[in-house]
């Protein structure tokens, strides 16, 4: 049998406060997690849940992993940033071009993420 993706777990200073940063950027429920963080339970279809647990260090150098979220319109796209900055989120350098239509911030605890121009559906 195959394995599959149960969490994605991040290390976290403030595993709550961070829990819910992301329930509000997706829409996602909180739930208390065994060990002692917090978890995300999609409010979809979604085959995993997001973890955050206790971190004993402060995140110090870039992610080696990043979310990229996207939505269905550029207007969505706009809320979506406005409502991550209102959260906590705060916009980060990386050397990001002009021409790529994406917004790159950082949550409360530093992780890296990118909000993207609407998807495109790929042909089938």
């Amino acid at each position: 049998m195959a394995s599959r993706l149960l969490a994605l777990c991040f290390d976290a200073n403030d595993p709550d406060g961070l829990a819910r940063f992301w329930s509000g950027a997706l829409g996602w429920e909180t739930a208390d997690d065994p060990a002692g963080g917090a978890t995300l339970l999609p409010a979809d279809d979604t085959g995993f849940r997001i973890r955050f647990v206790p971190a004993r260090e402060r995140k110090s150098g870039p992610n080696r992993m990043h979310h990229d979220l996207t939505s269905g319109s550029p207007e969505d796209q706009r809320r979506t940033v406005a409502t991550s900055l209102r959260l906590g989120a705060r916009h980060i350098d990386i050397g990001r071009r002009p021409e790529e239509p994406h917004v790159v911030l950082a949550d409360p605890d530093g992780h890296e993420f990118r909000l993207r121009a609407p998807a495109r559906r790929e042909a089938s």
